[in-house]
């Protein structure tokens, strides 16, 4: 039985799980959908439900095909949509139209193999698709009691307007996500701006919780938590950010678990904003987090967790 690993074989993570699954003896094979339809293929029948994938290198797999049903586990680490081909002269070999079409036949012929529940997915693709709306994830999380920022989604300028208004400090952020968060530059009359600004896109706003950033890395019922200084509001722009080991409340390790597990998740990484009076508040639930320069920096074992959700059996 072989573990998907989806994504860029060259990618440090996928070649470090790569590694420990090795360590374990267990077979695994590569899967870049980039290169679906060049360096792998799939055949899958509907009457059997069950399917093959075929590879062309052998470096992606110690096998030339894998069936779907002896795929014990996959790995999502990435998706990758395919890359339009150029002519010699730096042309587009098809044109757009044809090209988007194209993709569209790739995505719902890998959806055969991404919607085999027989497989166990570390994470699903409903999953993944879960933290492309950042609002539906606090909805769910809401629901089980996190404490949620004061938040508008949308692109109804008078709403937003009234918001942004009402609150001191306001965070813009994008619906699905993709870049980093900023303070709105508020002004005594916004209206102009976003108008402009909510007719070219929906935007996401939330007040401003002061405090310090938290992470919680969800494996199973395991959580491991980290606390992140930074002097950014986010983070990620901060290349003097500092991590370091932090123990979380009982109740929220369990909030945790209960999140990831609402979401239809293995595991995840958690961003919490931990409040000046200790209140978290829940920010997201990444489906496919990066973690080696975590485990460096802190010494937390989240590859041979992670590993262990890859090759234990499903309950």
């Amino acid at each position: 039985m072989h573990v998907a690993l989806l994504g860029n074989e060259q990618d440090p993570q996928i070649q470090h799980i790569a590694m420990a699954l090795e360590q374990q003896s267990t077979p695994y094979f590569f899967a870049n959908t980039q290169l679906f339809g060049t360096d792998w293929t799939i055949s899958y029948d509907p009457d059997f439900d069950d399917g093959l994938i075929h590879f062309k290198k052998p470096t992606l797999c110690n096998q030339p095909r894998v069936t779907f049903s002896n795929t014990k586990a996959a790995y999502w680490h990435e998706y990758l949509p395919g890359a339009l081909k150029r002519t010699p002269n730096d042309e587009p070999s098809t044109s757009m139209e044809d090209f988007g079409w194209a993709e569209q036949e790739r995505a719902s012929t890998l959806l055969c193999w991404f919607s085999y529940s027989d497989i166990k997915w570390v994470n699903s693709i409903n999953a993944v698709r879960s933290h492309q709306c950042k609002p539906y994830q606090s909805r769910i999380a809401g629901k089980l009691g996190a404490h949620i920022p004061y938040s508008f989604v949308g692109n109804a300028p008078e709403v937003a307007s009234q918001f942004c208004n009402n609150m001191r400090e306001v965070v813009y952020k994008p619906v699905r996500g993709g870049r980093t968060a900023q303070f709105v530059n508020k002004q005594p009359n916004m209206r102009p701006l976003l108008n402009t600004l909510l007719n070219e896109r929906p935007v996401t706003f939330q007040k401003y919780i002061a405090g310090v950033n938290v992470r919680s890395y969800v494996l199973g019922d395991d959580v491991l938590s980290i606390q992140i200084d930074s002097d950014e509001l986010d983070y990620r722009n901060d290349d003097n950010a500092s991590v370091a080991v932090t123990i979380i409340p009982k109740a929220v390790q369990q909030l945790a678990v209960e999140i990831c597990k609402a979401l239809g998740m293995h595991w995840c990484a958690i961003d919490w904003r931990k409040s000046l009076k200790g209140n978290f508040f829940f920010l997201e639930a990444n489906p496919s987090p990066f973690f080696l320069k975590v485990e460096k920096d802190t010494g937390l074992d989240i590859t041979g967790r992670l590993v262990a959700l890859l090759t234990q059996a499903r309950h």
